[in-house]
């Protein structure tokens, strides 16, 4: 239990750390976007910072996730005759 409690601070503290990493990398990149003098190049820089800003964050959420269920995970691994069985529902 101890060990539980342990990987679970270390998997909050993780996920804090990448995802405070990729929003200090977006304002870095919002400054140096900023100082861009071309109406035409600005607006592409702003496109593309759009598009990486969030591709960043849904990644840095993915990797916190992980990290999560790694560490909560209970050890089994789901095997092929675990699946659900669509027989198994009742029928509407």
């Amino acid at each position: 239990m101890p060990r539980k409690i342990a990987l679970g601070i270390l998997a909050v503290i993780a996920a804090f750390a990448v995802l405070l990493a990729a929003a200090i990398a977006l304002v870095f990149a919002t400054l140096r976007i900023e100082r861009i003098a071309g109406q035409g190049t600005h607006a592409a820089a702003v496109s593309v910072q759009l598009v990486f800003g969030a591709a960043a964050l849904l990644a840095a959420v993915y990797i916190a996730t992980r990290v999560a269920v790694r560490a909560f995970a209970s050890g089994a691994t789901p095997t092929a005759n675990d699946s659900a069985n669509p027989s198994d529902f009742p029928r509407a």
